[in-house]
């Protein structure tokens, strides 16, 4: 089937948040204009968060060690978690009641709002979806409590390594889909306005909760993207793993300063009909787009840890990669407290 791109054109009252907004923003799709179509124009037109140099909205800890009393941070582990040790001050939320927590509280008067975890992938996860509903001083505590304090550290020193098929890595160029429709997605209230529709389907992917995995799925079974720079993709010939870039069928999605999951990219050569699973550089970019293509309907999760649990050894060699390597050097001893 021949697919054209067209463009999608603003109707009086089609996009309304609060003011119009720019007449000149109509981003290409392919395919009939649909709620999913609707949404995409829509969060461009909010500047695109996902799909710009500010995601994941990472937050590193000494920053927020410096301002325990000027930035809001909200815990999202379990009670138990939360009650062994925590920064001081911090509120324990589930993340099934973060929206109404956010609609109720007074979400301006803090600068910042800084979202905590284990790891950092499901505060980006999270962090991703309140922006999408226009909360711009939420943040994520880049590697979650894994930063913060020793006591911490395990759930990243653990997982640390090179995977097991890493023999079956290779540098083949595996192409993306032609593109097709967008998802179908469905809303409770259709007749409400766009930015009210928006919200209610943020939120219904808040209560789902963080959609991962803990190991990355055969590319037989899954529409497997790696989300990053070339170099995460193809190893460099001269390294200890040569030519061990990628695994079987993984497709490379370029971020920053293309943004290949945009339209106008190739956003819609995603599959609607297969499950698609994303790693990148440490799991926490790829926990903010899977955030984003839930909302727009597609079937996605992002692996935990990223590359660092598939090629860890290329991570710490490669120049390029480097900095996205987890280490104890990242380890701080900030002091924590316990109980409520």
């Amino acid at each position: 089937m021949k697919k054209l791109l067209l463009h999608i054109l603003f109707v009086s009252g089609f996009i309304l948040f609060n003011s119009c907004v720019e007449d000149n923003v109509a981003p290409p799709f392919t395919g009939q204009l649909n709620p999913a179509a609707e949404m995409l124009v829509y969060f461009e037109s909010q500047g695109d968060f996902v799909n710009s140099n500010l995601a994941p909205a990472l937050i590193d800890a000494q920053e927020v060690n410096l301002n325990l009393t000027n930035y809001l941070i909200i815990d999202l582990r379990s009670n138990s978690d939360f009650q062994n040790g925590h920064i001081e001050g911090a509120v324990n939320i589930s993340s099934d009641s973060l929206y109404n927590f956010m609609k109720s509280y007074d979400a301006g008067s803090y600068p910042k709002i800084i979202l905590v975890d284990k790891n950092g992938q499901s505060a980006a996860y999270f962090t991703c979806l309140l922006r999408l509903a226009g909360y711009n001083n939420v943040y994520s505590m880049k590697y979650g409590m894994a930063s913060w304090n020793q006591f911490f550290a395990d759930e990243w020193l653990n997982v640390l390594g090179d995977a097991t098929n890493i023999e079956s890595y290779s540098n083949e160029d595996f192409p993306r889909n032609d593109l097709t429709d967008l998802p179908s997605v469905t809303f409770d209230n259709p007749n409400s306005s766009l930015p009210e529709r928006v919200n209610s389907r943020i939120k219904k992917i808040m209560r789902e909760g963080f959609q991962s995995s803990e190991f990355l799925p055969s590319g037989d079974t899954h529409y497997v993207v790696c989300y990053g720079m070339m170099r995460l993709y193809w190893a460099r010939r001269f390294i200890v793993l040569e030519g061990r870039g990628h695994p079987p069928g993984a497709i490379l999605y370029m971020d920053s300063p293309d943004f290949e999951l945009k339209s106008g990219k190739y956003l819609q050569s995603l599959p609607t009909d297969q499950p698609i699973c994303i790693y990148d550089y440490d799991g926490q970019q790829s926990a903010c787009m899977t955030a984003y293509l839930r909302v727009m309907g597609y079937d996605a999760t992002a692996l935990l840890f990223g590359a660092n649990q598939l090629f860890y050894s290329r991570m710490i060699d490669e120049p390029d990669l480097r900095e996205y390597a987890f280490s104890s050097f990242m380890i701080n001893n900030f002091p924590y407290v316990t109980g409520e």
